[in-house]
């Protein structure tokens, strides 16, 4: 414990410096990529309020937008991560008002501190469980604490989906819930009380990851003969037992010990915006939004007088709190990139044809960069880099297949070398030739195999960017034969395409989806900002 406290003040004091620095970065592209996509207001005209917003806060975009209308205020929401959010901020981008899905995080780490923060809704973060499996271990009838779910989840008895808690809200909350209730603290948590063995019990369980509570849901689908449940917002989970390919309901599980809740505050950024700000607050958290709008999405009302949905159970729970020090999350995240999850291979298809020349190879090469850690002054970099126990295989490719570069980060003492390495790979790579994606695909997929013979229980994944299209090699309609043959045997490995220049993105959304992962937009993002977005899958 003390090693882990020393740890964390050291992360701390780099936390600081690098969070002072954020406010002189460069302001990063708004696009279309999951986090980044932008929902114009319904209005023409420029908007009154620019929010920043929680991803998962899309399916009630329309509704927001409405009860705006109506108060006479034009909104344009903007969707990220939790850490995301804060570097962007601090880099500079043009935002009135921020919308996360947990108000402690952004208010520690923010550099310049909200002007008002109204809540207006909640959402507890819990387990959502198969029918059976809850009845197998008996949580039907009497819940577990958090410490029991760490214990099924290291004998092999539980099998869940949860984001990657570096990215996202809910399994941030998740993994710090887990270890206050383990430190019986319900706040003022300390690097000291943090058990590792106890979070390293629980992650153990987790058997899919994701960037996002929303991608995570869809996911699950996919995936939910081979998982037990996932950990997402009871409003998420809800609205999956309604969709017609759920096969078994999930049951929601509010562990005894208690749960951390997303509390939704609307945080004003712009002193001139704060006549826009409080109509938006008046209108949302009029008893009709919150009583209408936020049932359907089986939101919790910050009003109490609105009426819930009389799905969301009326049963008091324990609320733990958000770690209330920045050094404390900081040393936890860290912790669970580099020692407690899942060790794992990426692999990393590089297109490097002769259409990559200039501004698009120079974007491929930074982006390759950012994952050593390179943008010093990003709240997230520290998170994004690559990590101890993980393995990256970069494969370039152009009319034919490059050999493969392996680079371990196995000895956290060579880190510093082992991010060299790789920014001198990206500094030599060159554009020539044409373009063998397909191919490129198959040589992925045998290395895959091969890391999966090794080390069954490593997580991993493949990262194809391409800027055309398939020019030679294998063709399309032959790999997708084979892909589905890998299918149909269990083999397929999570494909993350990003498009980007003229890639046909019919094709690579196809793979994405056959594959379990999911496509990328390229084109008008910043290609570094993607590569980023990408570690939360990973």
């Amino acid at each position: 414990m003390r090693a882990f406290a020393a740890h964390s003040r050291c992360f701390w004091l780099v936390a600081a410096v690098l969070t002072i620095a954020a406010v002189a970065g460069c302001s990063r592209q708004q696009g279309n990529s999951g986090g980044g996509t932008t929902m114009p207001a319904a209005d023409a005209g420029a908007a009154d309020l620019r929010i920043l917003a929680g991803s998962e806060l899309k399916d009630l975009a329309s509704d927001i937008d409405a009860a705006a209308r109506q108060a006479g205020v034009r909104v344009e929401l903007t969707y990220s991560g939790t850490l995301d959010m804060v570097d962007r901020i601090n880099a500079g981008e043009s935002f009135d008002a921020i919308l996360p899905p947990n108000g402690a995080y952004p208010s520690l780490a923010l550099v310049k501190k909200p002007l008002a923060k109204e809540k207006l809704f909640y959402s507890r973060v819990t387990l959502g469980l198969k029918q059976s499996r809850a009845r197998a271990l008996g949580w039907d009838k009497k819940a577990p604490s958090w410490a029991e779910i760490a214990k099924a989840a290291k004998q092999g008895k539980l099998s869940y989906g949860m984001t990657n808690p570096t990215s996202s809200n809910t399994g941030m909350s998740a993994l710090f819930a887990v270890a206050s209730s383990i430190a019986k603290k319900t706040e003022d948590l300390t690097a000291d009380d943090v058990d590792r063995e106890a979070l390293k019990s629980f992650l153990t369980g987790q058997k899919l990851t994701a960037g996002s509570s929303g991608w995570l849901a869809d996911s699950y689908l996919q995936e939910q003969d081979r998982l037990d449940g996932l950990v997402n917002y009871e409003a998420v989970i809800l609205r999956l037992n309604e969709r017609p390919e759920l096969r078994e309901p999930l049951v929601l599980i509010y562990p005894q010990d208690g749960v951390i809740s997303a509390d939704y505050p609307l945080m004003l950024l712009n002193e001139a915006k704060r006549d826009a700000y409080t109509k938006l607050v008046t209108a949302l958290k009029s008893d009709a939004f919150q009583t209408d709008a936020l049932s359907r999405a089986y939101l919790r009302p910050a009003n109490p007088g609105a009426t819930r949905s009389p799905k969301l159970p009326n049963d008091a729970v324990a609320e733990l709190a958000f770690p209330n020090r920045l050094e404390v999350i900081d040393a936890v995240l860290l912790a669970y990139q580099a020692d407690l999850r899942r060790p794992s291979t990426s692999i990393y298809l590089l297109d490097v044809s002769g259409s990559m020349e200039g501004e698009r190879i120079a974007q491929l090469k930074k982006a390759l960069e950012v994952l050593t850690g390179a943008e010093s002054n990003s709240v997230t970099a520290r998170f994004v880099r690559f990590q101890n126990r993980e393995k990256v295989v970069l494969l370039k490719f152009s009319s034919e297949v490059g050999t493969p570069e392996e680079i371990t980060f196995d000895d956290p003492k060579a880190q510093s070398e082992t991010y060299a390495h790789l920014r001198d790979y990206a500094a030599k790579l060159e554009a020539r030739g044409g373009t063998a994606i397909y191919s490129s695909l198959e040589s992925a997929y045998q290395i895959a195999r091969s890391e999966h013979q090794r080390d069954p229980d490593r997580f991993i994944s493949v990262v194809l960017l391409t800027d055309g299209l398939n020019r030679q090699g294998t063709q399309y309609r032959e790999f997708r034969r084979e892909l589905l043959d890998w299918q149909r045997a269990g083999e397929t490995v999570r494909t993350f395409p990003i498009v980007f220049g003229e890639a046909s993105s019919s094709e690579l959304e196809e793979v994405a989806k056959l594959t379990g992962g999911r496509a990328f937009e390229g084109r008008d993002t910043n290609l570094a900002a993607v590569f980023k977005e990408i570690r939360g899958y990973q």
